[in-house]
């Protein structure tokens, strides 16, 4: 027993000495954990510091509301703690923007932007003529986590989700005069007075074969051609409120619509019953960039909580699948009504390429532009 004692004794001396011991020994910080893709981000903000500046230009009534600008670029500049002049010049459609680009084939020419913005049928054809970057965003960009918002290729990434639809002046059109449908646009009381965009944007996706395919699509647009009085570029809404038209379609989504409502404009809008589509806005980097770096880093800020926010804030729009989107319930409470909705993305419309579909969209914009006054610039 006195023995049993004893070796109790020892092992709790021993155990006490190794406990003092290694609470006096010095303590090892934890190694560091690099996060992925920290290093090529390290070297992307060290090349856009380098490069000093950013040129953005793109579609007016884009992200470019009075004061949206000038807070996106001060916090994504204390995003990457840099000091960059970002200089944004109001470009024209985003049809015509890509068509630019595609032009700017001489050595040594930079782009006319660093970042280009645009839909799915402008990101597809630039991709086809490799005007835009190749990107593995999923590498360094900590943002773009959701494979879903990128082009094939990473030659782009979504960053709004848009509703087009039906804008209409809400003092001239009320209860059951109000279009729910494309089909309530070819009414006697719409002759004439019935606005499109100048480039046909969405009307021309009628004859996707996933949607009404091009007979019955060119059979509506005939019938549609005389209402259409004329064209509206996105950011001249004030023409359906001052009258010159009583609705636009398909308009610049419905975020556009929220916005002047919230300003107290006598403005209504709807989803078309007959063809409700979901389109994105993509921002890609023009191979000819003169900012590279500067401008991978904008497209990423672009897709963080600050940024969509902000977006939101001023625009009524964010991307419905990114965490704490505003504009999801949107979308689900339309979906949740019986709402079907066609996605327009960059892989649909290559599908339908592989699958030998040719776009209509020429013919289209031929039947319902012809004899309207020009376009105003």
């Amino acid at each position: 027993m006195i023995v049993g004692r004893s070796l109790r004794s020892s092992i709790g001396a021993l155990l006490a000495l190794v406990t003092l011991v290694v609470a006096c020994a010095p303590t090892r910080a934890a190694p560091a954990v690099q996060s992925k893709g920290s290093n090529e981000l390290e070297a992307i903000v060290a090349g856009a510091r380098r490069e000093g500046e950013l040129s953005l230009a793109w579609t007016p009534g884009f992200l470019d509301a009075p004061g949206e600008l000038d807070r996106h670029i001060d916090l994504f500049n204390k995003a990457y703690k840099l000091n960059l002049r970002v200089k944004f010049t109001p470009a024209r459609t985003a049809s015509e923007n890509a068509a630019r680009l595609l032009e700017e084939v001489r050595p040594g020419e930079a782009s006319f932007t660093d970042v280009f913005l645009g839909t799915e049928a402008q990101i597809t054809s630039l991709a086809r003529a490799a005007s835009l970057t190749s990107e593995m965003w999923t590498a360094w960009a900590p943002n773009v986590g959701n494979l879903k918002l990128l082009a094939p290729g990473g030659t782009a990434v979504q960053i709004q989700t848009r509703i087009p639809g039906i804008t209409y002046n809400s003092q001239r059109l009320t209860g059951g005069d109000i279009p729910r449908s494309l089909n309530d646009l070819l009414g006697a009381r719409f002759r004439g007075r019935v606005a499109t965009t100048p480039d046909v944007s969405t009307l021309d996706r009628l004859a996707s074969p996933d949607v009404w395919a091009p007979d019955r699509a060119l059979s509506f647009i005939r019938r549609l051609a005389p209402q259409i009085g004329g064209v509206i570029q996105c950011g001249e809404e004030g023409r359906i409120m001052n009258g010159e038209f009583d609705a636009l379609v398909y308009d610049c989504g419905s975020a556009r619509a929220a916005q002047l409502k919230a300003e107290g404009a006598l403005i209504g809008w709807s989803v078309p019953s007959d063809a409700a589509f979901l389109r994105y806005l993509y921002m890609g980097v023009p191979t000819r960039a003169a900012h590279p770096n500067a401008a991978k880093l904008w497209v990423n800020y672009m897709l963080g909580r600050q940024a969509q926010d902000l977006m939101f804030q001023y625009q009524f729009a964010d991307h419905h699948l990114l965490p704490g989107s505003r504009s999801f319930g949107e979308v689900d409470r339309a979906t949740k009504a019986g709402v079907k909705f066609y996605e327009l993305t960059v892989e649909s419309l290559q599908a339908e390429e592989a699958r030998g579909f040719k776009s209509t969209a020429p013919e289209i914009q031929t039947l319902l532009l012809r004899g309207l006054p020009p376009v105003r610039r």
